[in-house]
C-alpha cells in the first residue's frame, strides 16, 4: 500500500522558495565579479537538482518492507520485523532537533538529524508536521506520510501481525549533557578579522580597474571596478561566517556529541581560508600579472580537500549514531 509523502510545511517552502533566489542572484553576481563564477553557478545548480531529486516522494508497505521512495535515487527499505517502537509527532519542530548531515528545508528535510529527545534520526520527511518516528534495534527514522492516522493503522497492524507487538516509543529523560564549548567560535570570527584586514590592506594597492573573472587557463576574460573587490571579498565572507556561527549553536543545542560541532566549525574554516585565498589571488594577478597556484589547479585541490572533510565529518556522523 503506498502513501503519499505530505506536501512542503511553511518553513520548508520559505526556505525552498529564498535559497534558490539568493542562489540565482548569487550565481549572476559572482559570475560577473569573481574568477569562481563558473564554478560557483555549476554547483548552484547542482544543490537546487539534487535537493529535489533526493527528497521523500512516497512511503510504501509492500509485503515485509517499509519502503520509502525519493524522487531519484536508491530506496530505503525497512524489514517490519526490525520496528521495536513508534511515536507519532505532532509538531517536530517543538523538539530540539539539529542537523548533523542532511538538508534542513530544500525541498524537505532528509539526512541525519539529532533530537535530544529521540537521540539520532534518520529523517525522510517534507514536513515537520505529523511525523512518523520508527526505531528498530540500528536505526531511527522519521517521516510524513500525507495520511498519518492511517499509515499508524496499517504500519501497527502488519508488525502486530508479525512480531506480536509494537511499542510506543518514549523519550529519552533529561540528562547532564555535556556540550561542545562555544570558545571555537573564535577560529570563524578570526579568520573573518583576518579576511577583512587583508582585503582592506591590499585594496589600494590595486587599479581602478581589475580583472576578476578568468578562463579554464587562467587567463583574465572580465573585468570589473575596483570596489567590486571588496564586495567579492567581505560578503561572503561575512555570510559564511555568521552560518558557521548559527550552525554550530544549531548542532552544539541538540548533540551529546561535542566533537561534531567542533568538525563542523572546521569544515567551515576551511571554506572561509578557501574565501581569503581567493580574494588574495585575485589581488595577486592583478598586481603580479600570475596566479599563486596554476589556474584551476587551486580549485581541484580545494575540492578534493573538502571533499575528504566531509566524508570524514559524514563517518563520525554515523558513527555517533
Amino acid at each position: 500500500m503506498e502513501f503519499k509523502a505530505a506536501r512542503l510545511d511553511t518553513p520548508a517552502l520559505i526556505i525552498t522558495s529564498l535559497v534558490t533566489v539568493l542562489l540565482v542572484g548569487l550565481t549572476i553576481l559572482f559570475f560577473a565579479l569573481t574568477p569562481i563564477g563558473l564554478i560557483f553557478s555549476l554547483v548552484s545548480v547542482l544543490i537546487i537538482s539534487l535537493s529535489y531529486l533526493l527528497s521523500p516522494a512516497n512511503y510504501s508497505i509492500e509485503g515485509a518492507n517499509l519502503i520509502i521512495r525519493k524522487v531519484i535515487g536508491k530506496e530505503i527499505r525497512i524489514n517490519l520485523n526490525e520496528i521495536d517502537s513508534y511515536a507519532v509527532v505532532t509538531d517536530l519542530s517543538k523538539l530540539r532537533v539539529a542537523r548533523t548531515f542532511g538538508n534542513g528545508g530544500l525541498f524537505g528535510y532528509y539526512g541525519a538529524f539529532s533530537t535530544a529527545e529521540y537521540g539520532p534520526i534518520n529523517f525522510q520527511l517534507r514536513s515537520l508536521k505529523n511525523v512518523f518516528i520508527i526505531k528498530t534495534k540500528d536505526n531511527a527514522y522519521a517521516i510524513s506520510p500525507a495520511a498519518v492516522m492511517r499509515f499508524e493503522e496499517i504500519l501497527t497492524s502488519a508488525v502486530q501481525g508479525m512480531k506480536g507487538k509494537i511499542d510506543i516509543l518514549a523519550q529519552a529523560k533529561p540528562e547532564t549533557i555535556k556540550y561542545a564549548n562555544p570558545l571555537i567560535l573564535l577560529l570563524p570570527a578570526l579568520l573573518f578579522i583576518l579576511t577583512v584586514v587583508m582585503i582592506l590592506l591590499v585594496y589600494s594597492q590595486l587599479p581602478e580597474r581589475i580583472a576578476v573573472h578568468f578562463d579554464l587557463q587562467g587567463n583574465p576574460d572580465g573585468w570589473g571596478s575596483r570596489t567590486s573587490y571588496l564586495i567579492s571579498g567581505i560578503v561572503p565572507a561575512a555570510i559564511l561566517t555568521a552560518i558557521s556561527i548559527i550552525a554550530f549553536l544549531i548542532v552544539r543545542r541538540a548533540t551529546k556529541k561535542p566533537n561534531l560541532p567542533y568538525y563542523l566549525i572546521t569544515i567551515f574554516a576551511v571554506i572561509q581560508f578557501f574565501i581569503a585565498y581567493v580574494s588574495f589571488e585575485t589581488y595577486w594577478v592583478n598586481k603580479q600579472g600570475i596566479h599563486i597556484i596554476p589556474f584551476p589547479y587551486g580549485f581541484i585541490i580545494y575540492f578534493i580537500a573538502i571533499v575528504a572533510l566531509l566524508f570524514v565529518y559524514y563517518r563520525k556522523v554515523k558513527t555517533s549514531a
